[in-house]
């Protein structure tokens, strides 16, 4: 089947790419594969949040036929934030492709259509990571871009104190570790004052080897069916205290690019599970003609013809904002 020619078909018109870069499957990082961010579409370049600050109360008992007990309104806070544009742009010469054999073939030549693809389906990728960092930054309360420009501080938005990092003293063998988890359990049902699933962590890998090595975590597992686990190597991931304890796995590559991994290695991120609405992700439409206003999608693509037609410039972007809608939930754990 020949090739099609890109000179005469819609190949690398915004409609073709955006659907080429969208097939693409997610290379998700930890967070993301948690599912615990919900995702939805949105017309414009800023959301809003609404928050209502009614409490739950009893009612005192009244006389039947008389005046009930009376209350004032919920208090409602909305808080507008910006959803932030993130795109990589690109050159592909028609020399390029000249010549060049396709990858992994004997004899095909390499097309035009194929190297577009390939480099905004690479872009894509990194968009993807993009997207993942901004996660991880919700679950810490202040997203950050790679150069660490701050995009949003949940905190300040919200006008709420940041809450004390918790160390769970894991520097001591004598420390009952069971009991200092449950305080932070505690601490954040409080805060939440509403029905969760479960309770994930995330770790670094300091944090996490400390923990798994502790006497009395390890002890939980000694005395039960777990006791097999405790002659393997310091598993990735285990549940202990209610919670799913996971390594959080930045790479060598990422942390050098940012200049810190993503979760550091002495401190964990704990994230609530089974609330609705509490992490959310939410898409903005691309900057283009044909976008504005339209429900955005993850990713966009467009390729702009060169002058003299002696190759193409490539757009791939995405518009995406990740927040934590109850920023008081957010606990830090750290080693003393």
């Amino acid at each position: 089947m020949p090739s099609p020619n890109v000179h005469i078909e819609d190949a690398f018109s915004l409609e073709s790419l955006t659907a080429a870069v969208n097939a693409v499957p997610y290379r998700p990082g930890q967070v993301s594969a948690t599912g615990i961010f919900e995702e939805d579409s949105v017309t414009t370049t800023m959301i809003s949040i609404e928050r209502r600050n009614g409490k739950l109360g009893l009612i005192e008992p009244s006389a039947r036929g008389g005046p009930g007990e009376t209350t004032g309104d919920e208090d409602r806070t909305k808080v507008p934030v910006n959803v932030p544009h993130y795109q990589r742009d690109d050159s592909i010469l028609a020399d390029e492709v000249q010549n060049v054999r396709e990858f992994g073939e004997e004899s095909s030549l390499e097309t035009v259509i194929g190297r577009v693809n390939r480099k905004a389906q690479r872009h894509a990728q990194d968009l993807t990571m993009t997207l993942e960092h901004q996660r991880v930054g919700a679950l810490k309360g202040i997203v950050t871009s790679k150069s660490g420009a701050v995009q949003v501080n949940l905190y300040n938005a919200f006008g709420i104190a940041v809450p004390d990092a918790v160390s769970l003293e894991l520097d001591v063998e004598a420390t009952l570790v069971t009991s200092l988890w449950q305080d932070v359990v505690y601490s954040i049902e409080d805060s939440l004052d509403e029905p969760y699933s479960g309770i994930h962590v995330f770790t670094g890998r300091d944090f996490h080897k400390a923990m798994w090595l502790h006497k009395s975590v390890r002890d939980t597992f000694m005395y039960n069916d777990g006791a097999s686990v405790l002659r393997q190597d310091v598993p990735d991931k285990f549940t202990f205290g209610g919670a799913t304890w996971e390594r959080y796995k930045t790479g060598a590559k990422a942390s050098t690019d940012l200049g810190a991994p993503y979760i550091a290695a002495n401190e964990a991120r704990v994230a609530v599970l089974g609330v609705a609405d509490l992490y959310i992700t939410r898409f903005a439409p691309a900057d283009y003609n044909q976008t504005v206003n339209t429900p955005g999608l993850p990713f966009y693509s467009q390729a702009f013809e060169k002058p003299n037609n002696k190759g193409y410039d490539l757009e791939v972007q995405s518009n995406p904002i990740s927040i934590c809608t109850r920023p008081e939930v957010l606990r830090k754990l750290t080693l003393t």
